[in-house]
């Protein structure tokens, strides 16, 4: 099969302004597409990375957001239908059912997309370097057996601390080997005592941990 890294300026995204101007990351699953005689829909999922104060700016930015039929939250959640003219359906090949995406796409705080895709033809890939609006670059493509898959799924409910903790902690490298920060800096970060980001922290991987284990057998 093979695998690509891409990196893309999208420059008529719907999100990337909203990103880089509440410091969000993205992390978009394209779901579906579908066109009538008139308009070309599609059907995204969106995940936020961020502060929940810049969460809540972001949502409240994006439903307002020309083109956007459907619009639902849930926390750091949203899911839009989006309506363009048939002349957007250009955009067609990044819902090609041929692609894998064995990551969501990454919209970033400083306006570049990553994307991770598969596929078992190469064309099926290079297409998306085609896409008139994409300032796609291709980092890298080759043929293997991947192993490295990600599949959304339901996750167990964080209260809003807890998912800014474990965030927090994950993006400035608090799980790395070895650490590159420590509890007490990273509370210094949230502006609260070490003792409640820890508590926060905690609390996120009590939930999480048996979470992510479920069904890989250690029970058994």
């Amino acid at each position: 099969m093979w695998v690509a890294k891409l990196k893309n300026w999208h420059k008529d995204c719907l999100i990337r302004p909203h990103c880089i101007k509440y410091k969000i990351t993205d992390f978009v699953y394209l779901i579906n597409s579908w066109t009538d005689a008139k308009n070309f829909y599609y059907t995204e999922l969106h995940i936020l990375q961020g502060t929940v104060e810049n969460q809540k700016k972001f949502i409240q930015a994006f439903k307002k957001t020309k083109g956007i039929k459907k619009f639902e939250v849930q926390g750091n959640h949203i899911i839009t239908l989006n309506i363009e003219p048939l002349t957007k359906q250009f955009y067609s090949p990044i819902f090609d059912r041929r692609l894998i995406y064995l990551r969501p796409v990454a919209q970033r705080a400083d306006g570049y997309e990553e994307w991770y895709v598969a596929s078992w033809d190469r064309e099926v890939i290079t297409s998306l370097l085609k896409v008139p609006t994409f300032a796609m670059r291709l980092i890298s493509i080759r043929q293997e057996k991947f192993m490295d898959m990600f599949m959304p799924q339901i996750y167990p409910k964080l209260s809003p601390k807890q998912k800014e903790a474990i965030e927090l902690a994950v993006h400035d490298g608090y799980y790395d080997y070895p650490k590159k920060i420590y509890l007490e800096d990273l509370a210094k970060r949230s502006k609260i005592k070490r003792q409640t980001f820890e508590e926060h922290l905690r609390r996120a991987e009590h939930k999480l941990v048996p979470f992510l284990t479920e069904g890989f057998g250690l029970n058994d």
